[in-house]
């Protein structure tokens, strides 16, 4: 069976942990400090705060950004509904906009369509590894956040995705680019921002704001810095497979993934859109041994809100539509053939 997703773990991995235990400090040390430093490095910020999870990272960041009970905050209705649930933890009131048909990011007139006096943050996802426009959304004069968990590495306009907000949270779960079995990490654009977030983690501080005991551990953090210095060649390995899929399925009736104009997609996931019912051809696939997968499941934000279908279009026609193929460096140049040729045939089989 062809898993959906893998982790790619070797050796490497195995000696920093061994080496760690082998000290005898697994608690939150220097190794997540120099995770911090490294990665902010790496996407070319001030700085970081590790995190226990992505979620918990993405409610560090809009507690950093001092708003207000009921202030409003874009988010697209299209994506994992842990974003919807890092507003609702920081009592904010998420206002849910519709996304792009093509490349499953967040749509700018969609989300200036509902911007209202009481707007104060929008949270923009690169979903899947395509980054968004960002200087658009900047004309809204809105505190950006980027969610960075599916886009470690991705670029547009010459800079990495993470740099272009005031905040960026980044995601190492299991599924992500580069993995830790959990963690996340929140960076920040300026010294202001680095050093409120650093507050509201800090439990020892003299100040008497609420704090937040989202530690990552030592282990967590040796794991990631081990596959951050590989993420290059993931990055390579995963560009190079999805070549091989657009060449393989581009004679068919469906929807490839889009690259941006002036952006380098990265492929967290290779997504495609395809007539019928993707729940057949996704049974269809299993049967013949490969794992295709809704990644978006079971319900979009908005129904989870019970907002009216018709104000989100594209999100519902995404939901009816778009599965995603397996795509990560772990696979095999026999399995990556065995995929293109099983996929084609099922693709004809699905369009009689």
């Amino acid at each position: 069976m062809i898993e959906h997703s893998n982790p790619t773990l070797g050796i490497k991995e195995k000696q920093a942990l061994s080496k760690l235990i082998d000290q005898n400090y697994i608690a939150e040390g220097n190794q997540v400090h120099c995770f911090e430093n490294e990665l902010s490095k790496y996407i070319g910020v001030k700085g970081g705060v590790a995190t226990s999870t992505g979620t918990l990272g993405l409610h560090l960041a809009l507690s950093a950004l001092d708003l207000k009970k009921s202030d409003e905050v874009i988010i697209p209705s299209y994506t994992c509904r842990s974003v919807l649930n890092a507003v609702l933890y920081s009592s904010l009131k998420p206002v849910l906009c519709d996304v792009d048909f093509e490349n499953y990011n967040i749509s700018f007139s969609e989300a200036a369509r509902v911007l209202t006096k009481k707007t104060k943050a929008i949270i923009i996802p690169h979903m899947f590894g395509c980054p968004v426009s960002i200087n658009e959304f900047k004309k809204l004069k809105l505190h950006i956040i980027e969610d960075c968990a599916h886009s470690i590495g991705a670029e547009y306009k010459g800079h990495k995705v993470g740099s272009m907000g005031e905040l960026s949270l980044f995601s190492f779960e299991g599924t992500k680019y580069i993995v830790a079995g959990e963690g996340g990490m929140v960076l920040a654009g300026s010294q202001k921002l680095l050093k409120r977030l650093k507050n509201l983690k800090e439990p020892n501080s003299n100040d008497h704001l609420i704090k937040y005991t989202y530690r990552m551990s030592d282990l967590q953090a040796a794991v990631g810095r081990v596959q951050l210095g590989q993420l290059e060649t993931f990055i390579r390995k995963r560009r190079s497979i999805a070549k091989i899929y657009d060449n393989a399925f581009k004679s068919y009736p469906i929807l490839l993934p889009k690259t941006q104009r002036d952006s380098k997609h990265i492929y967290q996931r290779y997504m495609i859109q395809i007539p019928g019912n993707i729940n057949t051809f996704m049974k269809k696939c299993l049967k013949k041994g490969i794992k295709v997968k809704q990644p978006v499941k079971p319900y979009a934000l908005h129904e989870y809100l019970g907002l009216p279908p018709k104000d989100f279009p594209n999100t519902e026609h995404i939901m009816r539509s778009a599965v995603s193929l397996p795509i990560y460096p772990s696979l095999t140049n026999k399995q990556v053939n065995f995929i293109t040729l099983t996929i084609r045939g099922l693709l004809e089989d699905h369009a009689r």
